[in-house]
């Protein structure tokens, strides 16, 4: 507020309020980045995820097929057909239930991007109206006016007396 706003006011206006301090604006700038690239590229990493599985299938399932058949005694249980068909069986589930793990995982990792970009787009301002005010000579002739109009009307009904 200057000295001219301090005698004659000011008129009102809008102003622009940051919502974010710099250091919260240059991490949603980068949030906003990294939504915006990963939404681009689909670059969603599910290699360690399908690693684990099919790991977990040749050292778990496979050997308890086996154990199973094998228990069957001497009569060539694993060279059955039904030794391969259970075999045949157990890794067609293991390619469903990868396919289904990545499509889920993909629409998670979509979701987590959206809630990113979202955030990141959110206002990073508030307009915020600051009303006028009067001033010292305008407050000073308001109460000046407001005498002199007190005065008047006192003084009225006298001149109307004579």
């Amino acid at each position: 507020m200057g000295f001219g706003d301090f005698l004659i006011g000011s008129p009102g206006r809008m102003m622009q309020q940051p919502t974010r301090n710099p250091q919260q604006m240059g991490a949603m700038n980068q949030m906003l980045s990294q939504a915006l690239g990963g939404l681009q590229g689909n670059k969603f990493d599910f290699a360690p995820i399908e690693q684990q599985a099919r790991q977990g299938f040749a050292q778990q399932t496979i050997p308890g097929i086996a154990e199973r058949f094998s228990m069957m005694g001497s009569g060539g249980g694993q060279r059955s057909s039904a030794f391969a068909g259970a075999l045949g069986n157990a890794g067609a589930g293991l390619e469903t239930d990868l396919a289904s793990m990545r499509s889920q995982y993909g629409l998670k990792q979509q979701d987590q991007l959206m809630n990113m970009l979202h955030m990141a787009l959110a206002p990073q301002f508030e307009n915020i109206y600051s009303p006028s005010s009067q001033g010292f000579l305008g407050s000073m002739a308001g109460g000046m006016g407001q005498g002199m109009g007190q005065g008047i009307g006192s003084l009225l009904p006298l001149f109307f007396a004579l």
